[in-house]
């Protein structure tokens, strides 16, 4: 078994312009994985526009609720460079379903979101149950 093709890829937000003071949200099923990690990707912005709403928040039904170990703290972007925000969570102390959200603050930003999940029960044997259009294993 190779490790790294034990994971499936889940696709949060397409990348797109979120609008000032716009919320885009997501959620993914965890279960089957042991393992997740849940990225924000953020494009250039000025310093002054500090997002503030970013957040990952976990449910075993409809009500998503905020756990202290959870809470990112976030640093005032800059013009030359985009953003990566990663939480690595051990899925087994967490409910199913994992929702991350984001808001651009001060004006719109560039932002992608995904979720890589590992250690599963069951080890994923096609491109569909990885989560990925195509791939190649040599």
């Amino acid at each position: 078994m190779i490790h790294a093709q034990n994971v499936k890829y889940v696709r949060l937000l397409n990348p797109q312009s979120v609008g000032t003071s716009a919320t885009v949200s997501a959620t993914v099923n965890c279960v089957g994985f042991r393992y997740a990690e849940v990225t924000l990707e953020l494009g250039t912005q000025t310093a002054s526009n500090v997002d503030t709403t970013m957040t990952v928040t976990e449910s075993d039904g409809t009500t998503y609720v905020t756990n202290s170990d959870l809470t990112m703290t976030t640093v005032a972007p800059d013009t030359s460079n985009g953003q990566t925000y990663t939480w690595y969570l051990d899925l087994r102390k967490r409910k199913k379903n994992l929702k991350i959200t984001y808001e651009a603050v001060g004006a719109a930003r560039l932002a992608a979101a995904s979720a890589r999940l590992s250690r599963a029960e069951q080890a994923p044997t096609t491109a569909a149950l990885r989560g990925v259009t195509a791939q190649v294993i040599v």
